[in-house]
């Protein structure tokens, strides 16, 4: 959207595409012809602040009354974080809901991790008056952890606090009997947004009611089953567009087996289409267990690990998914298959042994992919539990993400590059650091200290995913950068 400011004998030119403060400004120069003589100046544009937005606890339907379906918050998320502020630069936060009051100010870690408690959605704001900071997850980097455990929802719900955005993909969520997919909405700013929703199942794009102008107020959530836009799917995609404000958003997905709870997470955005992906972290455990499972109750087919893609251009697309170990004795496999435009399509990947793999999608278009993996853990009542990992973009580093206290955490590499990387995993808080080589279309893992603040730093680009493995039930954490862009602005002065 353009906006146009007239006022008496100022000219305003865009020297570059940039985005400053969150709003894009066009590339080319642009001029309001005066007739006079005009003095062409530079001027700093200041990022907007950065600001990252925590789902908040896990939600469970409760009756609204009159036959509608209301949803409440149980239990409540740990939101550990990590920071190395300049002086004069501070962290607020501010529950969503909350009172203006309720912002508070939380304390510069110096790379050690700390951790807040939060029922509702939280925003954190990197508060940078100056605009000298320079932004990303090495300025500020927070996750969110929680063990849900409940009559209606159990398992480990995990995800990155994530940059809110005017568009977003989420890829994953399942609407099948005992599968429930809520669709998370937070509006951190204090500008009310309007969302509009696209939905594409595995015969494309989904009709219905109700899908645009959905209100969503300043510093509020709204929680959106998808059951109720497009039942019965065994694999979605959802596309959100806000106008007004920026919103973030994840899907919340669990899974009930007759009256057992078996499992939840967080379906996060996408990372952009591409002909090339990759999806570190598909750690496999337990496949004797799932096996006996799956043979003895149909109902768990779904504890085989399965990628969804989702093809968002207009032609079809014919998908390559190479499975690939980080060691010898962990063997991948090889699928490929044609995927209707429009439509998300899941595949099972059979096969697999126990063992450490990356994933890497190659195809003719660009598309969209995650995987969910299962995990399940003996017992008079099998536990299991699933996460969803995403595809994760490529990065160089350095990138900052914080490891739980509790649990096993390992950080799964994944180099779809063209050339052998040398990756390093630094723990900040001690200063100790692990360097391992990563052939192209290889994998590798590496154990990180259980709260513990990770750098990774490549030197070509590389995906990694963070894995934390709580007693069988599991999480995983995409290492990415958020970050907003400042620039230059010319600005032509009579």
């Amino acid at each position: 959207m353009w906006k146009r400011i007239v006022a008496p004998a100022v000219s305003v030119v865009a020297t570059a595409g940039l985005v400053a403060g969150g709003i894009l400004l066009p590339s080319g120069a642009i001029s309001l012809n005066l007739n006079n003589a005009e003095v062409y100046q530079n001027r700093t544009v200041k990022a907007k602040d950065l600001t990252l937005v925590c789902p908040g606890s896990a939600f469970t339907a409760g009756s609204g009354g009159a036959g509608t379906t209301s949803f409440k918050r149980i239990g409540s998320s740990v939101v550990d974080y990590s920071t190395n502020l300049p002086s004069g630069v501070t962290l607020k936060a501010r529950p969503l809901a909350g009172p203006a009051a309720s912002r508070a100010s939380l304390s510069d870690t110096g790379n050690q991790v700390q951790a807040v408690n939060a029922v509702s959605s939280l925003g954190l704001t990197v508060v940078d008056q100056l605009g000298k900071a320079q932004q990303g997850s090495a300025l500020a980097s927070a996750q969110s952890f929680e063990i849900a455990s409940s009559n209606g929802i159990t398992g480990a719900i995990g995800a990155n606090c994530q940059s809110p955005s005017p568009e977003s993909w989420l890829v994953g969520g399942v609407t099948t009997i005992g599968r429930e997919a809520l669709l998370i909405l937070a509006n951190p700013s204090a500008t009310d947004a309007t969302v509009d929703l696209q939905l594409f199942g595995e015969s494309g794009i989904i009709d219905g009611a109700g899908l645009n102008g959905i209100s969503v107020s300043a510093n509020r959530t709204v929680v959106l089953p998808l059951a109720g836009f497009a039942p019965d799917q065994t694999s979605l995609t959802v596309h959100v567009i806000s106008r007004g404000a920026a919103v973030a958003s994840w899907i919340q997905e669990r899974t009930v087996r007759g009256t057992v709870s078996a499992g939840a997470d967080l379906v996060p955005p996408a990372t952009a289409a591409s002909t090339s992906l990759v999806i570190p972290g598909l750690l496999k455990r337990g496949t004797n267990d799932a096996t006996a499972l799956i043979a003895a109750n149909g109902d768990y087919a779904d504890l085989t690990p399965a990628i969804q893609v989702f093809v968002p251009g207009t032609k079809d697309a014919t998908v390559t998914v190479q499975v690939i170990g980080s060691s010898a004795k962990a063997n991948g496999t090889v699928l490929q298959q044609q995927i209707r435009a429009g439509s998300t399509a899941s595949l099972d990947i059979t096969g697999l042994k126990d063992g450490d793999y990356s994933v890497f999608v190659i195809s003719d278009q660009p598309v969209q992919a995650a995987v969910k993996l299962s995990r399940t853990k003996k017992g008079a009542t099998p536990l299991t539990d699933f996460a969803w990992l995403p595809a994760v973009a490529s990065v160089t580093g350095p990138v900052v993400a914080t490891a739980p206290k509790s649990g096993v955490s390992k950080i799964s590499i994944g180099n779809g590059s063209l050339q052998n990387a040398t990756v390093t995993v630094k723990n900040l808080s001690d200063g100790s650091a692990q360097t391992v080589k990563v052939s192209h279309l290889g994998s590798a893992v590496l154990a990180v200290p259980a709260g513990g603040v990770i750098q990774l730093t490549s030197d070509q680009p590389v995906s990694a995913t963070m894995i934390d493995d709580f007693a069988g039930q599991i999480v995983a954490i995409p290492l990415q950068d958020f970050k907003n862009s400042g620039g230059q602005l010319g600005v032509l002065v009579r």
